[in-house]
């Protein structure tokens, strides 16, 4: 079935990352991709002195939530009971879950490194416009940029929207959106935005992002066809 929806969480652990980064990768993709509304799943990671944000970003083909009735939000739940395993704890920040209005995915020869998380608001009113927008510019980008893997947009009307996209490597982000590892933050769709904020997260290595047999080897998979609210 194809993704509808959007989720992402992101969280701080608070001590032993390491532990923390094994059970995200051992138990709690594996038990994630499992689920039959699971569409894709990527885990993003910060590394340094101050900063150890850890991002969940998946998508759904149903409401999170919703089925079975009554059952809790898996990521959610998963990491409430790593917070009681693991010394020091954790702490979520922030959860959302968004209507998907553009869900894409490329297979590349290549493994997915960086995964960039924008969140942006538009002029009131401009919300399709910039969607639409933006599914072109994506797969204009893929046609001639090898490093983008994955993209998923997921609206928050009236004026506000979420994107995950998933990269190969620097020199892809840069000929995509102009940026660098000197100014990550560029957008080349600034001129929708009344602001936005980036982060970009190490995909954590030898995780997988969806079940196995779903992909089809050098076939682009791309959803959500009809504009943000329509």
């Amino acid at each position: 079935m194809p993704a509808r929806y959007l989720r992402v969480v992101t969280f701080q652990p608070d001590g032993h990352e390491s532990s923390v980064d094994a059970a995200l990768r051992d138990r709690f993709l594996p038990a994630l991709l499992a689920r039959d509304a699971v569409v894709d799943a990527w885990i993003g990671r910060h590394g340094t002195r101050t900063d150890h944000t850890r991002v969940i970003a998946s998508t759904w083909s149903e409401l999170p939530g919703d089925a079975p009735p009554g059952d809790s939000l898996p990521d959610v739940e998963f990491l409430v009971n790593l917070e009681a395993s693991v010394a020091g704890g954790l702490t979520i920040e922030r959860e959302q879950t968004l209507d998907l209005a553009v869900h894409a995915r490329f297979e590349r020869a290549d493994p997915a490194r960086i995964l960039r998380l924008f969140r942006g608001r538009v002029r009131e009113g401009e919300l399709d416009a910039y969607v639409a927008d933006a599914r072109s510019g994506m797969l204009a980008d893929a046609m001639v940029n090898d490093g983008l893997v994955a993209f998923a947009l997921g609206a928050d009307p009236p004026e506000a929207f979420v994107t995950v996209s998933v990269w190969t490597g620097w020199a892809a982000i840069e000929e995509a959106t102009g940026g660098n590892t000197r100014q990550p933050i560029a957008t080349r769709n600034s001129i929708w935005l009344t602001g936005f904020e980036v982060v970009h997260f190490e995909v954590l290595p030898d995780a997988s992002d969806r079940r196995s047999g779903d992909a089809q080897a050098g076939a682009p998979q791309v959803e959500g066809e009809t504009a943000a609210g329509s």
